[in-house]
C-alpha cells in the first residue's frame, strides 16, 4: 500500500466527517447545524491571525456539509451547565487541563448571562501553559520505567551515564517514531555494548524492534489513571519473554510532577492577575479535563481557593455537553 501524507486541515475534515455521519445516524436524519468550540486566543496578541485561525476551522466544518455555523468559547461551555445551577452572578475560575495544554479563565456566570448570545464580555482573563496529560505521562515513564531499560545506569568503565536522549524520546508520545530507524538502533547497540546494565538497554532495543513504544507508554498512563483511586499500583508490561516491572506509589506520582504543578500554579496566579481579583474572589472552582484527577493536582487546586465551591465537571465531555445546550439554544425550536 503506498503511503500518503495528510495536511492538518484534511485531518480535521475527516475527523467533522464521522461526527456529522455518526450525528446523523444517532437522530435519524441530516444535521446541518453546528456550533463549534473555540480557545479564547487561537493566536495570543493577533487579532488578524485569531480571526484567520477561525475562518480556517469554519472552512473545514462548512467542507463537510454544515451550513449554520457559531462559535462558542471552550470555557463558557465548560461553565453552561453549572451555570444553570446558580442563582446570583458569580466570579469562577475555569480550570481545563488537557492531554498537552492547560488552560485557565475567570469567567463571570450568572442565571441573566446564560441567555446572552455573546459571552465575550464574560471572560475577564485567560492564560495557559503547555502542560498536560501526556507531559505527567512522560515524566512518570522516565522516573519509574526509564530505569529498568538502563536509564541512570552506568557505563562499564563507570565514568559517565547513559545517554538520556533515547529514554526521553521512548516516554514521549510524538518522539518514539524518531527510534524507529536504523541509526537509532545502532546507536542503541553501541550504547549496550558500553553499558553496566547491559540486559537493560537489550530490552529496550527488542521493545523498540517490536514497536511496542506507544503501547509502553498507553501502560504507563493507564498506571497514572489507577493512582487517581488508589495509593499503589503495580506496573507489568510484556517485551517478548521478559516483563518490565515496578511498583508505583502515589508518591512516585507527586514527586515526578512537582515541577508541573508549580508551572500550573505560576500560570494560575497570572491569570488572576490578568483579571485583576484575588484568590478570596473566585466564588467557583471549575475543573474539567482528565488531568485534573491526578491527586497531585487537585489537591493543589483546592489548597489554593479554599472558600470557592467546587464544582466537578463531567472531565472528559463537559465541553461537548456545554456546546450541545448552546447549540440547542441557538438552533432548537423555540422554547
Amino acid at each position: 500500500v503506498k503511503a500518503r501524507s495528510y495536511g492538518f486541515i484534511e485531518i480535521l475534515g475527516l475527523f467533522i466527517a464521522q461526527l456529522k455521519a455518526r450525528a446523523e445516524t444517532e437522530l435519524g436524519a441530516g444535521v446541518d447545524s453546528v456550533v463549534c468550540g473555540r480557545p479564547v486566543h487561537f493566536v495570543d496578541d493577533d487579532p488578524v491571525a485569531d480571526a484567520a485561525a477561525q475562518d480556517q476551522l469554519e472552512g473545514a466544518v462548512r467542507a463537510q456539509g454544515f451550513r449554520h455555523i457559531d462559535f462558542q468559547f471552550e470555557p463558557i461551555a465548560a461553565a453552561l451547565d453549572y451555570e444553570r445551577q446558580v442563582r446570583s452572578e458569580r466570579l469562577a475560575l475555569i480550570v481545563d487541563l488537557g492531554g498537552g495544554t492547560s488552560d485557565f479563565s475567570v469567567v463571570r456566570v450568572s442565571p441573566d448571562r446564560a441567555r446572552a448570545s455573546d459571552r465575550g464580555g464574560d471572560i475577564l482573563s485567560t492564560a495557559g501553559v503547555h502542560v498536560g496529560g501526556t507531559d505527567f505521562d512522560r515524566l512518570l515513564s522516565m522516573a519509574k520505567v526509564m530505569p529498568e531499560l538502563g536509564l541512570g545506569t552506568l557505563t562499564q568503565d563507570g565514568k559517565r551515564h547513559l545517554p538520556v536522549a533515547p529514554y526521553y524520546d521512548l516516554s514521549t508520545w510524538h518522539r518514539i517514531n524518531r527510534l524507529y530507524n536504523a541509526q537509532a538502533l545502532r546507536d542503541l547497540r553501541g550504547t549496550s555494548r558500553e553499558a553496566q546494565a547491559r540486559a537493560r538497554v537489550e530490552t529496550m532495543i527488542a521493545l523498540i524492534e517490536d514497536r511496542l513504544g506507544h503501547r509502553l507508554v498507553g501502560a504507563v498512563e493507564a498506571a497514572k489513571i489507577e493512582l487517581s483511586d488508589r495509593d499503589l499500583t503495580q506496573f507489568s508490561f510484556a517485551v517478548r519473554d521478559q516483563r518490565l516491572e515496578t511498583s508505583m506509589s502515589i508518591n512516585d506520582l507527586t514527586l515526578a510532577l512537582e515541577n508541573s504543578v508549580e508551572r500550573i500554579e505560576a500560570t494560575i496566579a497570572e491569570t488572576l492577575r490578568r483579571a485583576g481579583i484575588a484568590a478570596s474572589q473566585v466564588d467557583s472552582l471549575i475543573l474539567t479535563g482528565g488531568s485534573t484527577q491526578v491527586p497531585a493536582i487537585g489537591r493543589r487546586l483546592v489548597a489554593l481557593f479554599p472558600d470557592a465551591d467546587l464544582v466537578r465537571t463531567d472531565v472528559l465531555g463537559s465541553v461537548g455537553l456545554g456546546l450541545a445546550m448552546d447549540a440547542a439554544r441557538k438552533f432548537g425550536p423555540p422554547a
